[in-house]
Order: C-alpha cells, then sequence, then structure tokens
C-alpha cells in the first residue's frame, strides 16, 4: 500500500525549536541563564561560556534553543501548537548544526539568508531594513510569512 499522507511520518511545523530533519544535527547543552524560548538564537552569557541566554546582540549566537519533551508538561494543551521554554538553570539544548523549526518576524522564502533579532532572538532575512540583527547564521529550508514557521539550517560557529 502506497503512502499518502506523510504528516504521520514527519509532521509539518509542530512547534518551535523543534528539529525539522533528522539527518546529522549536533548541539551543545548551556546552563539557561533565565528564559529562554524554544526555537530562539542562544548566546553565551558575558562572564560564563557555559551558560546561555536568549541572543541579544552583545555576542555571537551560539546555537538556537531545542524544544525538549521533558518541559512539555508546562504546556497547558497539547493539542495547540506546542511552545515552551527553558527555565532558569535548565539545562538547555542549543543546536549548533541541523535544520529547525524557528519563528520569523518577516516573510521569507526558501534560501533568503537567515539573521536573528537583536530584540527578540527570533529570525528575519538577512535583507532586512532591521538594524538590530546579528551576522548570517544560516538558511530558511522553507518560505514563510511574518510571524509563521520556517525551517532553518545552521552550521554553527560560523562567525
Amino acid at each position: 500500500m502506497p503512502i499518502t499522507n506523510y504528516d504521520q511520518y514527519m509532521p509539518e511545523a509542530i512547534g518551535k525549536g523543534r528539529i525539522a530533519q533528522y539527518p546529522e544535527h549536533r548541539a551543545d547543552t548551556l546552563g539557561a541563564n533565565g528564559v529562554i524560548g524554544w526555537g530562539r538564537a542562544v548566546q553565551h552569557t558575558a562572564t560564563n561560556k557555559n551558560r546561555g541566554e536568549v541572543y541579544n546582540g552583545t555576542s555571537k549566537v551560539v546555537g538556537i534553543a531545542i524544544a525538549n519533551h521533558y518541559g512539555e508538561y508546562r504546556v497547558t494543551n497539547l493539542h495547540n501548537e506546542i511552545t515552551g521554554q527553558y527555565e532558569n538553570n535548565d539545562a538547555a539544548s542549543v543546536l549548533r548544526k541541523g535544520v529547525i523549526w524557528v519563528q520569523v518576524l518577516e516573510d521569507v522564502v526558501k534560501g533568503d539568508l537567515a539573521v536573528a533579532d537583536n530584540a527578540t532572538g527570533d529570525f528575519r532575512p538577512s535583507t532586512t531594513a532591521t538594524a538590530g540583527k546579528s551576522a548570517v547564521i544560516g538558511e530558511f529550508k522553507s518560505s514563510a510569512t511574518a510571524n509563521g514557521l520556517a525551517q532553518l539550517e545552521v552550521n554553527l560557529p560560523n562567525q
């Protein structure tokens, strides 16, 4: 019997911070220095390279916060779009190589280069007029409209 519904094997955009493709990915673990939303860009804290915080433009992007299953107990309804966060002092998994679902703040097209926004840690195309942004950190592997979810491929560190 041929497969006609791929959602049962690899569902589309089930939430920010979810791994989008399984082939080869690498992650680091950092102690969360404050709340880090899943799917947000992460940087080291100024005083400790073992701790991470949401990217704010004061350092380079070292990865993207991966959603963890253990954190889903904090979500009120698992049937809605799953969003979540690491709490202060959680062991945060940070993707540095692979493809992950992220929220975009502007329309993006597959193939656009990606930058992180200094104010939110979410993502924009590198052609954005917004001044507060990181250097290029990856490439979008899917298109999305503003505030939607897109696949972002990263291979960090690249700065």
